[in-house]
């Protein structure tokens, strides 16, 4: 019987609730917007399966041995993919490898209420909503199952997440399968969805538009680089970018005051990777690799299993690869857990005293003096436009 006493002991990958023959758990919400299993002791038949399933229990008893047997920097030869894709499109190539083969792909979309949950497609047009960044903690419950019956009528399923999730789905599952790949990402950390469920209602009270979707690195602004920007998508079909009565989510996500307080004390900090392929952005390619630099963006992409190998060589039909080192592929994420905030415990209990609008402005809203010194710039830009 699994028990959770300390809530950095749950990641939230829910494969303890799905592997439960007995409906002896259920998921409940905390006050920090994360979900937790209790159990219904009255049910439960102490089968030890739930304990089985965890990748954090699994975690603390695995010896760490590094897995990528390959490392590269990866871009899309499709320019719309890749000015669509975060970085440089490597998802939508290894996407697009399971679709050629019948395959079902399991990726993390917006839905219309402002929730980031895994769903599933078997077309290239419908994996668009899974490609881009979506900095928030995906809601995933159902998931495993559906992939255990893809996977037992021999369909291929490719599922891409945090790398707990993964793990946890391998945990679940209890067997490999030849015909399951899987993609993990190298993660900063998943913030509350409770908060930025709030945050989208508030943003679309004062753009005055419902937000149905952000693109959070839109490349169009700056290019691929450190500086994100961010495309706001309303329900009228119309956008936004870089709106200046709103800060930016990354402000609030970086903050590191509203992260899963388990992500600060990560298992998957390190090159043990549970997926097949493990992708990130490959940052170090305009100061160690200016050969490889382009402001469209690069990916990285570690090949883990000998699974990984094989399709490796499928695609370089849809993506250019450079072979890079050890050490050119290394990242703070790859080393270390993102570290807590030092205010978080503040944050939480002024949010839990005053509400989000209050917390938000408190800690994260631009003064008057910012937001008049925007509108400036974004008139200057106008009026540039307009003489060129």
């Amino acid at each position: 019987m699994i028990k959770i006493k300390k809530s950095e002991d749950c990641c939230g990958c829910s494969a303890c609730l799905s592997i439960c023959n007995h409906n002896a758990i259920v998921f409940k919400e905390d006050v920090e917007g994360f979900k937790y299993p209790m159990i219904e002791e009255g049910k439960c038949i102490n089968c030890g399966l739930c304990e089985m399933a965890c990748p954090i229990l699994y975690r603390k008893v695995k010896d760490i041995r590094p897995t990528p047997k390959a490392y590269f920097a990866a871009r899309h030869k499709n320019i719309v993919t890749l000015r669509n894709s975060s970085s440089g499109g490597a998802f939508t190539a290894i996407a697009g490898s399971v679709i050629e083969l019948g395959g079902v792909v399991c990726g993390v979309e917006y839905d219309n209420d402002g929730v980031v949950r895994h769903s599933f497609s078997e077309t290239m047009e419908g994996i668009r909503s899974f490609m881009g960044s979506k900095y928030v903690q995906s809601e995933i419950q159902g998931v495993y199952n559906q992939i255990k019956t893809y996977l037992k009528s021999d369909r291929w399923v490719l599922f891409t997440g945090s790398p707990c999730q993964v793990e946890g789905l391998k945990l679940f599952l209890r067997k490999p399968y030849e015909n399951l790949l899987t993609v993990d990402l190298v993660c900063h950390a998943v913030p509350s969805p409770l908060i930025y469920k709030q945050y989208i209602n508030m943003c679309s009270t004062k753009l005055g538009q419902k937000v149905m979707s952000i693109n959070m690195r839109y490349k169009q602004t700056y290019g691929w680089s450190h500086r994100f920007s961010y495309c706001f998508y309303f329900e009228n079909g119309q956008k936004a970018v870089d709106p200046v009565w709103v800060v930016n989510w990354g402000k609030i996500f970086f903050s590191q005051m509203i992260n899963r307080p388990s992500c600060h004390s990560c298992k998957y900090s390190n090159l043990d990777r549970p997926g097949d392929f493990t992708i990130a952005d490959f940052w170090d390619d305009k100061k160690n690799r200016p050969d490889l630099y382009s402001c469209e963006g690069t990916s990285l992409l570690m090949v883990n299993t000998n699974m990984g190998l094989d399709l490796i060589n499928k695609l370089y039909d849809s993506i250019d690869l450079w072979k890079i080192t050890k050490d050119e592929a290394m990242q703070p994420c790859l080393i270390r857990p993102t570290c807590s905030n030092q205010r978080r415990q503040e944050f939480w209990e002024f949010y839990l005293l005053r509400g989000f609008d209050a917390a938000y402005k408190k800690y994260f809203g631009d003064s008057k003096y910012v937001i008049t010194k925007k509108i400036v710039k974004q008139i200057i830009k106008r009026v540039l436009r307009k003489l060129q």
